[in-house]
């Protein structure tokens, strides 16, 4: 299980992270901290998955203690929590080792997404596919609660769209269309039996805009509806 250290001197938030980690999106074991100086002393007994700390807090700040942090490991991986006041500064932090930053009130779906960026399991690969094609599949992987078209992919590798579409089927012998939609059926399972967030939520981090559509595809395609898999899978 991912221990993750929160660092924030807002109790009320603080909590409302733990609970939102560890039973909502699940998954998650969080250690709590009230201030920079906890987090740290916490930090030099334990290093934890990942950090989450609030911009603005009493004493030291975030971005004083997360360069406290990088002074110790380069790589754990450290989102940042602002309000939209402090936006800016908190855009301009990722360039001192910040991984993330996510804006309060914390949207559940957009924390779950981003822990799902930084957590991605190591899949296996599925081909011997040529290196252009593995930079799709991983676009793809980063950006499933998106739309993704085909233009998406040809801009992102700089080839032709209709290049890109006849690669899906020399490499992988499946149509753009199919692929998109087993990965997002894939995701969404993932997200029913490993996460406790609602079925609007799991449609749109698996990228489907329509609640409805999404719930017609997953029963079409898997044969149950979306609350009955997560029931009895």
């Amino acid at each position: 299980m991912k221990e993750i250290l929160v660092v924030e001197d807002e109790a009320i938030i603080r909590q409302g992270l733990k609970i939102l980690l560890e039973q909502v999106i699940g998954g998650y074991q969080v250690k709590e901290a009230k201030s920079g100086e906890e987090g740290l002393t916490f930090f030099h007994q334990r290093m934890p998955h990942l950090i989450i700390t609030d911009i603005r807090m009493g004493g030291m700040d975030g971005l004083t203690f997360s360069s406290r942090i990088r002074q110790v490991s380069e790589d754990v991986p450290i989102i940042i929590l602002s309000g939209h006041s402090d936006f800016e500064y908190a855009r301009k932090a990722m360039r001192y080792g910040i991984t993330d930053y996510l804006l309060k009130p914390i949207n559940r779906v957009e924390l779950s997404e981003t822990l799902s960026k930084i957590f991605k399991d190591d899949e296996e690969v599925k081909v011997e596919t040529s290196k252009q094609f593995n930079k799709i599949l991983q676009y793809i992987n980063d950006n499933l609660s998106q739309e993704i078209t085909l233009k998406h992919l040809a801009d992102y590798v700089y080839l032709n769209p209709q290049y890109v579409g006849q690669l899906f089927k020399s490499e992988l012998n499946q149509t753009f269309t199919d692929y998109i939609t087993e990965e997002r059926l894939k995701r969404a399972k993932q997200l029913l039996k490993g996460t406790n967030l609602k079925v609007y939520e799991v449609a749109q981090l698996s990228g489907y805009k329509s609640p409805k559509h999404f719930m017609t595809v997953f029963k079409q395609e898997v044969g149950t509806t979306p609350v009955q898999f997560r029931k009895y899978s």
